[in-house]
């Protein structure tokens, strides 16, 4: 049986600044490093890992992430409320738009923001 997702890759348009973003902002660590051809990042204290490849060959110039296409809309990761409200801090702190509220129930705290290449993401209350 399954036990849950091994990994995300994105495709990001300049790895360094990624990198600084995931790891610097988000408390990713480096797990594997291959410059210039991939990055794999843990997310501190779980399984959760993200990679981080280049576009492809091809890629429009400037093209930026949609939720409009089909395919993914959002990245949503579980934390405590606690870690929900520091990591809104972070983020506004290094003038990252980051929008603190509750579920539509309201019951839950969550903060949503976006990558630099526009992926959405959402740390929400477990």
């Amino acid at each position: 049986m399954p036990t849950g997702f091994h990994h995300i890759t994105l495709r990001v348009t300049d790895l360094a600044r990624a990198r600084a973003f995931y790891e610097g902002l988000l408390d990713f660590r480096v797990d594997q490093d291959f410059p210039g051809e991939k990055l794999r990042l843990r997310l501190a204290t779980t399984s959760t890992r993200l990679v981080l490849v280049p576009v492809l060959p091809g890629t429009p110039e400037g093209d930026r992430f949609t939720e409009r296409r089909v395919g993914l809309d959002h990245i949503a990761i579980g934390a405590t409320r606690d870690e929900v409200h520091r990591l809104t801090r972070t983020l506004q702190a290094a003038g990252v738009p980051a929008d603190l509220h509750r579920d539509r129930a309201g019951d839950y705290a969550m903060v949503t923001f976006r990558d630099p290449d526009d992926i959405q993401w959402e740390f929400f209350e477990e």
